[in-house]
Formats: C-alpha cells, structure tokens, sequence
C-alpha cells in the first residue's frame, strides 16, 4: 500500500511557544530560572540606633580666656554599659589655634564639672529611647593634667574651625572610665571651644 502523502500536524506543534509565553515550561530538561539573592549591608551604628542605643550629645561654649578647660565623656562606675565611640567634633571659636589633648583614664579624676542637658537618642520618636548612662561634663579651669589616666594625643586646632574624627567603635569606655577633651592654659583672650560626641551602648558581659 502506497504511503500516504498526508501526514497529520504534530499534537504540539506551536504549544511550546503558548506555554511559555504563559510562563510554563512543556520540556521537563527545561531549567527555571534561578532566584536572584542579594545582600544589604547596615551600618552598626544605624543598626544600634535602630535599637536605642546610639546617643549624642554636645557642651555648651567653654570659656578658656587665659585658663584652661575641657569636655569629657563619662562612663559612670555604676553603669551597666560599655560606651564605643562612632565620632567626635570639636569647635574653635578663637581666631588662634588652640592646643587639645585627649586624655583616657578613671572617671573619678573628672572632677568639678557641669554635666550637659544637650543629649539625645540617635532615634527620635514618639516614645522616647531610654536615657543614655553615658555622661558630657564640662568645665573651665581644674588640674592639668588629671591624675589616673594618659594623654594619648595632641591634636592644633586651627582658628574658627571644627576638627572631627569618626572611630567606628574602635575607642571603648568601660564603667568608671571617660575620655577627655582637654585645652591646656595659654594666653589667650576670649577664648571659646565647644565639644560634640556620638556614642552607642551595649550591655557590659562579664
């Protein structure tokens, strides 16, 4: 018997094309495609204030007319936080330079000092982040340099400027320890400096 010059359409011949303009694969071998992955990278300091526990906080001006001041962040003995430095600023409001030393050691030689009301969390909302146990004190005038405790760096400001620095943590006050900004005595005439630090705080593990 002759064959048949007829031959029927394939059952799929153009379905290939319809399912996967419907977002179906016909062929078993025919591979979905992979799910793209990615990452987001937070900053630890967003991510502790995000969580309450990032603060800062300024002085007022400190008058250093012919004498000597300076600013310090306090970690008190009794806290139950260790205090890790993200940034710190300092103003020169003079029109000279003006030495600055910065000065680590115990809390108990930070002596005869107002403590700043210019503190605030770094995540402001309605209901408000507990208070920071991490202190500003400030003052004009004292004993230069304080007894237990080092000076570590000397830093010129130079005239109506703000010098700043960011350590990302690297610097770490634990309970009873501060950190100083301190202006030595020179002669100078209407001298005035303003510190500002951020800081966040992590429960102390012992």
């Amino acid at each position: 018997m002759a064959k048949s010059s007829y031959t029927h359409t394939s059952y799929y011949y153009g379905m290939p094309d319809m399912y996967m303009q419907m977002g179906y694969f016909p062929f078993p071998t025919q591979a979905a495609p992979e799910a793209v992955t990615g990452n987001v990278l937070v900053p630890y300091a967003m991510s502790m204030s995000m969580q309450c526990r990032y603060y800062l906080g300024q002085t007022e001006k400190i008058d250093i007319s012919g004498t000597q001041g300076y600013a310090a962040l306090v970690n008190p003995v009794r806290s139950t936080m260790q205090l890790y430095i993200n940034d710190w600023y300092v103003s020169n409001f003079t029109d000279h330079p003006v030495e600055m030393q910065l000065w680590f050691g115990q809390a108990r030689a930070v002596t005869g000092a107002k403590t700043s009301s210019q503190i605030t969390s770094g995540y402001v909302q309605p209901s408000p982040c507990p208070t920071s146990q991490g202190q500003i004190l400030y003052s004009s005038g004292g004993a230069f340099p304080p007894a237990d405790g080092v000076i570590a760096s000397t830093r010129i400001l130079p005239p109506m400027t703000t010098v700043n620095a960011e350590k990302n943590g690297h610097w770490i006050l634990a309970p009873g320890t501060a950190l100083m900004f301190q202006f030595p005595q020179a002669e100078r005439e209407g001298g005035q400096v303003l510190s500002a630090i951020g800081w966040w705080e992590q429960p102390l593990f012992r």
